[in-house]
């Protein structure tokens, strides 16, 4: 069993220097340019099972050797050495008790050193264990109010069914994480490797998972659902290893082995069905007096790029007649709500062969849950979406120009899902603005 544990004892053990003193001097005394430093982790974390420990060192002046001996007072600290040149290395035996524990390490030479901690687990175990043989979800993007990239995680028994429902007696671990990592342009998502520690706050911070009771949940396989009063996730390249504490009290340990790339599920969501082009043949049009509302998202994609998302409505109050989308990248830093005309530029759609997101714009797309993302042609009735007329871009070029003070003319020259074309020009002012910069 692999688990996190926090440790709290700490154990001092002294490293004595086995340079002997020249004439009664301290080693700063002889070289008052001598400095001690580790390049290290300060931190070492070992399992119950134990393992070898090594600690780096150097000194700012290598004119001379420095070898720092080493000496202990724990006995589960074992063979510690330091016979070699700007190294200390060690043992760390196995722990046999329920209990974590830890020490520190003072590696010093004359009035130079610098502290160690050595973490073990012990043998605490869990209440429920749990191996999960499925991994499935759903990348959600980032929201206005949230730092990280969202991504809901389903580690089960069986082949997940859907985000909104589960197989029948299918239990189910299900957690709303946010990561630094983006996974916009992927068309296969996997999980981001990290630690995320649970946040009732739901800040939206990356490294967290989101406390609130609906979005972090056990569902049972009788299809009861549970929050959780604690987690920490641990996700590597080949495994998701979860402690997990809830309200009563009671304790699960959740384990995944395999690959953190998303299972489908067995029945399509909204982005499986509907990412394709209701239309048969060509779409023409010719918008002049439209209007144009922008929304500044900063690095909304991950792409280490500004954002714009720019809607496009033939006509307003209601909405009616032609509305698309686009999420114009441009160059970091460019952007901003002092900037409104850093939208003009020439644009082509983003893909495999693309080596630059700057002046791009990503391929139309249906989230799980039916929201249009990135480039879409669509059409509004009474500021309603007309389904049976939309059609995500997928490819061509959007050219942005200026008219006179926050009006544009964007000249689009693409082609949908179904390999129709879609071309036209919108001519249209500025609206509204929004800030909605995610940093």
């Amino acid at each position: 069993m692999k688990k996190l544990f926090s440790l709290i004892a700490l154990v001092a053990v002294a490293l004595t220097a086995c340079e002997p003193q020249q004439g009664g001097k301290t080693p700063s005394e002889i070289n008052p340019n001598l400095k001690l430093t580790l390049t290290s982790d300060s931190v070492m974390s070992f399992a119950a099972a134990g393992g070898e420990g090594v600690i780096t060192y150097e000194f700012e002046d290598l004119t001379r050797a420095n070898i720092a001996e080493a000496a202990t007072a724990v006995a589960w600290i074992e063979n510690l050495s330091s016979t070699e040149e700007g190294k200390v290395t060690f043992t760390v035996a196995p722990n046999e008790d329920k209990n974590e524990r830890s020490a520190t390490i003072k590696v010093s030479y004359g009035e130079y050193s610098f502290m160690i901690m050595v973490q073990q687990a012990g043998l605490q175990t869990a209440d429920v264990n749990f191996t999960a043989t499925h991994l499935a979800g759903t990348y959600w993007g980032k929201f206005p109010t949230t730092k990280g990239f969202n991504y809901l995680v389903i580690l089960g028994d069986q082949r997940a069914v859907h985000y909104l429902t589960k197989a029948a007696g299918a239990t189910e671990y299900r957690f709303n994480i946010y990561s630094n990592v983006s996974s916009a342009f992927n068309t296969t998502h996997r999980v981001p490797v990290g630690t995320y520690k649970m946040d009732h706050q739901s800040t939206g911070n990356p490294g967290t998972i989101d406390g609130h009771k609906d979005q972090s949940y056990l569902l049972s396989a009788n299809d009861t659902d549970t929050p959780y009063a604690d987690a920490t996730m641990v996700v590597t390249e080949d495994s998701i290893i979860v402690d997990i504490t809830f309200f009563d009290g009671q304790t699960h340990h959740v384990e995944y082995y395999g690959s953190t790339t998303y299972e489908p599920y067995t029945e399509g969501t909204f982005a499986d069905v509907y990412p394709v082009s209701q239309y048969t043949s060509d779409i023409t049009f010719d918008v002049k007096g439209g209007r144009i509302n922008l929304y500044y998202r900063g690095d909304h994609l991950g792409t280490g790029c500004d954002v714009w998302m720019a809607e496009l409505i033939q006509q307003t109050n209601p909405y009616n007649g032609v509305y698309m989308l686009f999420d114009l990248i441009i160059p970091k830093g460019l952007g901003g709500m002092d900037n409104f005309d850093s939208i003009v530029g020439d644009y082509k759609f983003h893909d495999a062969n693309t080596t630059s997101y700057e002046y791009t714009i990503p391929v139309g797309r249906l989230r799980d849950d039916c929201l249009q993302m990135h480039a879409w042609y669509l059409w509004c009735v009474q500021s309603q979406i007309d389904m049976s007329q939309a059609a995500p871009m997928t490819s061509g070029t959007v050219k942005v120009s200026q008219n006179g003070i926050q009006d544009y003319t964007f000249v689009i020259d693409s082609t949908d899902d179904n390999g129709n074309r879609i071309i036209g020009t919108f001519q249209g002012t500025l609206l509204n603005a929004y800030d909605q910069k995610y940093e």
